[in-house]
């Protein structure tokens, strides 16, 4: 699945791609993989990116037996928050694969 955001009026983009995996061990190893190829190793919506920036990342990583793959690119204007944007994106979904499963009792 894939899933694309844009914030602060249009000046950072950022697509989500989120893979399932039959194991854990199986997200985990293509995360490992994709962590060492270039952006070109997963296709994703690059039509939603920006086509010129200054910032322009890409984070991978496992959470169960999913893997979240997260592109953003900002321009100038949007720069400074890119960073911050990139990782909180990122955190906040792979969070959600560890939190779901699990059941609250008080």
């Amino acid at each position: 699945m894939q899933l694309a955001y844009s914030a602060y009026s249009g000046h950072l983009k950022a697509v989500q791609v989120l893979m399932a995996f039959p194991t854990g061990q199986a997200a985990k190893t293509a995360a490992d993989r994709l962590a060492k190829l270039s952006s070109d190793a997963v296709k994703w919506r690059q039509d939603k990116a920006l086509t010129s920036y200054v910032y322009g990342k890409i984070l991978s990583g496992a959470s169960k037996n999913y893997v979240v793959v997260t592109i953003v690119t900002a321009d100038k204007s949007a720069k400074a928050m890119a960073p911050n944007f990139h990782a909180y994106l990122q955190t906040d979904h792979t969070s959600y694969f560890e939190l779901r499963d699990q059941t609250i009792t008080s």
